[in-house]
């Protein structure tokens, strides 16, 4: 375990359990893959105001990615990471290795029961990729036994499976969802965005503009998200699905019904992008 001024450095499952063991009031953990922004520290913002100890991870998980050459593109800053936590005033980091989290003489095969929303949308176009999620973050919940666990609404379906695993395998964890943090365009912050040109920002801040006008059409039109799609696509979004569904299902719809959102993902060159909007 090191220390940055009074913010613990935990590399392993000894060092993390130790910590865990010194502490006698609430923890909340922010899971992270790393390359921080002001999303993210959004979340530690969000985490003090309810617990006396926040705990970050800085993990990129080999199981999430389906794409090979995405995960080796994924952006990785550690030190600046740390400079970032620690004036943010989180407690302590994790750094696993791979190793610490998958130890090669245990199997992890974690299963929902409720496991239908993990092959639609994005786990329809990334085979693979909330198993990936599931897995780890069973993982870290095991080993960190936090009170209160913190994602953002931009992973909107993910947040979806994360609380299908929290209410199967851990109700003593409570879950919070946090807005997602927005450029002042409206675009999403994201840690693809630092692979994106000028001009591309430009073009992706449209996304955020399809769903604001998406959110206030008069009817859910699947017609208008048509609509919306072909504009991106002339303005060189290519889109792999633009919808409105139900929460928590994901489920598409056209009906008003309350619990709604309307979910965005597609290219902009060769950077994956996603969004959403509560309705």
């Amino acid at each position: 375990m090191w220390a940055i001024s009074t913010m613990n450095i935990l590399f392993s499952n000894h060092s993390l359990t130790n910590y865990r063991k010194s502490l006698s009031k609430s923890l909340a953990f922010v899971p992270t893959m790393g390359a921080l922004h002001q999303g993210h520290l959004s979340l530690v913002e969000e985490a003090k105001k309810s617990c006396e100890n926040v705990i970050v991870s800085i993990f990129v998980n080999p199981l999430q990615f389906n794409n090979p050459d995405d995960l080796n593109k994924y952006p990785r800053m550690i030190q600046k990471d740390l400079e970032l936590l620690k004036h943010a005033g989180v407690n302590a980091v994790f750094l696993p290795s791979y190793e610490t989290i998958y130890p090669p003489n245990q199997e992890f095969n974690i299963q929902l029961s409720n496991n239908s929303i993990e092959s639609v949308f994005e786990g329809h176009f990334r085979p693979g990729h909330f198993n990936g999620v599931i897995q780890v973050l069973h993982r870290f919940f095991s080993l960190i036994s936090p009170h209160e666990v913190y994602f953002g609404q931009k992973d909107l379906q993910q947040c979806m499976v994360v609380k299908i695993l929290i209410d199967e395998y851990f109700k003593e964890i409570k879950f919070n969802i946090v807005e997602t943090k927005r450029e002042n365009s409206g675009l999403a912050m994201s840690s693809r965005n630092m692979r994106l040109t000028n001009d591309e920002i430009n073009v992706a801040n449209q996304i955020y503009q399809s769903l604001l006008l998406l959110k206030n059409e008069e009817n859910y039109s699947q017609l208008a998200c048509e609509l919306e799609i072909k504009r991106l696509s002339i303005l060189g979004l290519k889109t792999e699905y633009l919808n409105y569904v139900n929460l928590p299902n994901m489920e598409i719809t056209s009906i008003k019904n309350g619990n709604q959102a309307i979910v965005y993902a597609g290219f902009l060159g060769n950077i994956r992008l996603i969004d959403n909007l509560l309705l």
